[in-house]
């Protein structure tokens, strides 16, 4: 397989991830599209490793924003790296981080670098701008801040 041919098969592995997982909710995907020792740099503790670790943000999300739709901003792919800068937006529906739903309309932005090996997402790094989805569902947090 040609370099170009390579780069594009890894984007289409992180943009499954995106569409199936993110949008569609589709939890089977993850054990297609991660590595079954996938190590996850996720911006959250105590979840479980490897692919159960995805899912477990996964429903955490999905709870709380049922609605959640991810759009692609950015994507870059060297090597077996594909980075990708996406913006989400959804309903505040359900409880999270012990707020309870507000049914306000938010939005937030994600960078994430996938490494892919053999056409599984075997490492992922994900940061997400957390204090702005925060500041929107509860706008008391960035008063007690100051």
């Amino acid at each position: 397989m040609s370099a170009s041919n390579v780069l594009e098969s890894n984007k289409a592995v992180t943009h499954r991830f995106t569409e199936e997982f993110k949008n569609r909710h589709n939890f089977e995907v993850i054990e297609e599209l991660f590595s079954p020792k996938a190590i996850l740099h996720l911006p959250a503790e105590g979840l479980p490793e490897g692919p159960e670790g995805q899912k477990a943000i996964g429903r955490v999300i999905f709870d709380a924003f049922p609605d959640v739709h991810v759009t692609l901003d950015c994507v870059i792919a060297e090597g077996n790296f594909v980075a990708e800068r996406h913006t989400a937006r959804a309903t505040h529906k359900g409880e999270f981080m012990g707020i309870p739903a507000t049914g306000k309309s938010i939005y937030w932005t994600e960078n994430h670098v996938y490494r892919i090996e053999n056409g599984r997402i075997s490492e992922l790094w994900s940061e997400w701008s957390y204090q702005k989805l925060m500041d929107q569902i509860a706008p008391q947090s960035k008063a007690a801040a100051k």
